[in-house]
């Protein structure tokens, strides 16, 4: 029963919520390539292969990025960020991607409307647009009083379907008036420039709206768009460059002058929108300044993160919080396709930014891959370039059966983020990428024998081999690091992701009091958090202090921090170590036999 209470004023304690850390997702990779449309230099979720192909189309021819993606949900994956590159800036020698597009003119042949692909890319090439006006006007209704000359409202019968924006013709047999609306009250329509003739309701005058319609095809995927009902108003309901920026996957559309009748665009049939490029010969690498002192560019992969709308290549990753992974398995691509790659040195020119990537970012894993014709006793000289615990290498490429059933090579990164996935969520990011069976293969492309595994493996080169009636796996857990703490991938990804999920969940301590309640508080919820996570099985320990510690009191945190509203937590986490070798003795006992005398 609740208590009864006389009025007044009353203070109640308000008990403080009682805050957790929980660890975020894992396993969710970022890849970078060349696609057929989409987005460029913007990263777009991916959550299913159909998803994939229907933002980024066919793949392009040579990529290897459709089938990475492929081989990443076949292996467990469920969602990516996929990042679409394109030569984007001039250099006065190779192409720049362009959005195909065409110029609307209006009734008198003056440029009304563009309209252009949605994404940069020949396939905008493919699209045509069609325009006409309806038989019957949407709108038909008359006025019902008189209409005077220099008048700026008029009195209808109904103003049902009339609203602010939209564009009405007056006619009254002998002389047409247009009028956009710009506000309606009861039967009353309202507008701003007052008419130049007078308009009798006995004519009578009627009032009809004027909208049109349009009719986008991709005539390679046979694919149709239909927008109608269309007004150039701006601030129309069906106003056309904002009905197309919402509904359309194909097109967007810009008005290019006033929004008067003038400007509504003239009937036509198919016309074909041109001038689209898909700028994939002239990316770059990391050292086309040197090669090209002329070229004032920046990169095309490495790219740079200026702010909004000035990020690109593995500069746009800076703003996204949620990746943890980050691969890009067009690298032979480029490579093979591209006048600025000469050699495997661009191709580690741009792995290396990877690894600066994220290293600077501090919670994040590079999955790497080396050139697809490297022999194995290469690779060693190729993975001598890398030292670091943010990278994992992964030999030899892989062999899958396209569509018409040909073996074609791709390279792992895609196919291994995929098993990092499903490992993560089986068990967590503790649980090494390997000795499971990577699906959707037919086999590895470079053959190897037990000596060269071996060789490579303790080198931190983590290779893939087939065993028979086990299937293909990975057969390494090495990140590419001689530093012994952080020899294994799975230390560094478990203290990526730990770093990840204490910094997310203590944000809230920010202009909290800084006091003992407050340090109590924080090293509490933390203990509680790791606890959990050794009892998973996340850090070794027969008891809690041997697997983890939190400090956060009076011995590191001076009564000068704290007027400085400094706080400092110190969290140490010890990090467990696959088993890579079972080591097996036998002893035989010969028995003694007697012998005949």
């Amino acid at each position: 029963m609740a208590k009864v209470k006389l009025p007044g004023v009353y203070f109640e304690d308000n008990p403080r919520v009682e805050r957790g850390v929980s660890m975020g997702e894992t396993g969710v990779p970022a890849f970078l390539g060349v696609a057929t449309k989409g987005p460029l230099n913007e990263p777009v979720v991916i959550q299913s292969v159909q998803q994939f192909l229907r933002y980024f189309g066919q793949p392009v021819k040579g990529s290897y990025l459709y089938a990475s993606i492929w081989g990443f949900f076949m292996n467990g994956g469920t969602r990516c960020h996929v990042i679409r590159i394109a030569h984007v800036f001039r250099n006065g020698k190779s192409e720049m991607a362009r959005k195909a597009r065409y110029e609307l003119l209006d009734r008198s042949g003056y440029p009304t409307l563009e309209v252009f692909a949605s994404s940069e890319g020949s396939w905008g090439n493919q699209l045509s647009i069609e325009i006409n006006y309806p038989d019957a006007a949407r709108v038909h209704n008359f006025i019902t009083l008189d209409i005077l000359q220099g008048a700026r409202m008029m009195t209808l019968q109904s103003t049902r379907g009339i609203e602010r924006g939209m564009l009405l013709k007056l006619s009254d047999g002998e002389n047409e008036r247009f009028i956009t609306v710009e506000r309606v009250r009861g039967n009353e329509v309202y507008w701003n420039d007052p008419i130049d003739i007078p308009m009798r309701s006995a004519a009578p005058t009627y009032i009809d709206s004027l909208e049109f319609d349009m009719i986008v095809k991709d005539t390679k995927q046979n694919r149709t768009e239909k927008y109608t009902n269309l007004s150039m108003g701006k601030w129309a309901s069906r106003n056309v460059a904002r009905v197309i920026a919402q509904e359309s996957e194909l097109i967007r559309v810009s008005l290019l002058g006033a929004t008067g009748y003038e400007q509504y665009p003239d009937e036509t049939t198919e016309i074909a929108l041109r001038g689209g490029r898909d700028g994939l010969d002239g990316i770059t690498p990391d050292d086309v300044k040197a090669e090209y002192p002329s070229n004032s560019d920046p990169d095309d992969v490495i790219g740079y993160n200026n702010g909004p709308d000035a990020r690109y290549g593995l500069g746009v990753l800076e703003s996204n919080d949620e990746i943890d992974l980050v691969a890009i398995p067009d690298l032979q691509f480029f490579l093979d396709n591209c006048e600025a790659f000469h050699s495997t040195r661009d191709m580690i020119g741009i792995q290396t930014a990877m690894v600066v990537h994220c290293e600077k970012m501090g919670d994040r894993f590079a999955i790497l891959d080396t050139p697809r014709d490297l022999k194995p006793e290469q690779v060693y000289d190729y993975r001598s370039k890398f030292e670091t615990s943010f990278a994992a290498l992964y030999y030899p490429w892989l062999v899958m059966l396209n569509d018409e059933g040909d073996p074609n090579p791709v390279p792992p990164s895609g196919f291994m983020a995929g098993v990092y996935a499903r490992c993560d969520r089986n068990d967590g990011v503790f649980r090494a990428p390997a000795n499971v069976t990577i699906e959707g293969l037919s086999g590895i492309y470079t053959p190897m024998h037990e000596g060269q595994y071996a060789e490579l493996n303790d080198k931190g080169v983590n290779c893939i081999r087939y065993a028979p009636q086990r299937g293909i796996r990975p057969w390494g857990a090495r990140a590419l690091t001689n530093a012994p703490e952080w020899r294994y991938l799975m230390s560094r990804r478990v203290f990526n992701a730990v770093r990840r999920a204490i910094y997310e969940n203590t944000q809230w301590v920010v202009f909290e009091i800084n006091g003992k309640e407050l340090r109590d508080s924080i090293k509490s919820m933390l203990t509680d958090f790791l606890g959990k996570l050794w009892a998973a099985g996340y850090f070794p320990g027969k008891v809690q202090d041997d697997a983890f510690y939190v400090t956060c009191d009076e011995t590191n945190n001076s009564v000068e921090d704290g007027e400085l509203g400094v706080m400092t937590i110190d969290v140490g986490i010890a990090l467990g170590k696959p088993m890579e070798y079972v080591v097996m003795s036998f002893e035989h006992k010969l028995e003694e036999q007697a012998v005949g005398v």
